[in-house]
């Protein structure tokens, strides 16, 4: 049987994520707070039946995926396609100053044009691509039925456009789990952005 649901989780949070830095293929790690909550979701995860966890190599994601990984004793498989997107220059600024030093850049980018590389980083179709490579190898497979995926709001958000013309209108915050099941060879977005460890 091959795989028929997947959860595609966010990193714990990073003082970036607080201080609303771009952070990109920067190797920060996760803070305090990202620490438990990356703890209270390997508790919610060791009720869930996960067949195989699947991991960005970036810091954050990382060290988030060990938690969980050690938690649900499951082998942790790290695959460089799941990065976030490489914002390039733009990489530790916040958008506000992003605007400030290369507002040239910074339009181009907000234009939303899919094709448009930040200097030194990559585009939304550079990652697409790349995600949807991963997404066909990890759901092919035929010895699992649900995987997770720990990684990252701006790769996850670039994946799911492409596979859906219609979005919640809902942040994706750090270790929220929004839930893909399939139906034949259709995907269908079960839940979006759920916190229900955090309630815990």
């Amino acid at each position: 049987m091959s795989v028929s649901k997947v959860l595609f989780i966010r990193h714990g949070q990073t003082d970036f994520n607080r201080q609303r830095r771009l952070q990109g293929a920067l190797p920060v790690p996760i803070n305090d707070c990202g620490i438990k909550q990356s703890s209270a979701l390997a508790r919610y995860l060791k009720s869930q039946p996960i067949d195989a966890l699947f991991t960005s190599p970036r810091r954050r994601a990382l060290e988030t995926a060990h938690i969980v990984a050690d938690s649900i004793q499951i082998p942790l498989q790290s695959d460089e396609r799941l990065a976030e997107i490489a914002f390039g220059v733009f990489e530790g600024c916040t958008f506000a100053e992003v605007a400030e030093r290369f507002p040239d850049a910074f339009r181009k980018w907000e234009s939303g044009y899919r094709r448009y590389r930040v200097p030194g980083g990559e585009s939304r179709h550079d990652v697409q691509q790349r995600m949807e490579a991963a997404w066909h190898d990890i759901t092919r497979a035929d010895r699992h039925v649900t995987v997770a995926i720990i990684g990252h709001s701006s790769a996850m958000m670039i994946m799911l456009a492409s596979m859906f013309a219609i979005l919640p209108d809902k942040r994706i915050r750090n270790t929220s789990i929004t839930t893909l099941e399939r139906l034949d060879e259709i995907w269908r977005i079960a839940s979006f952005a759920e916190t229900p460890h955090m309630a815990q």
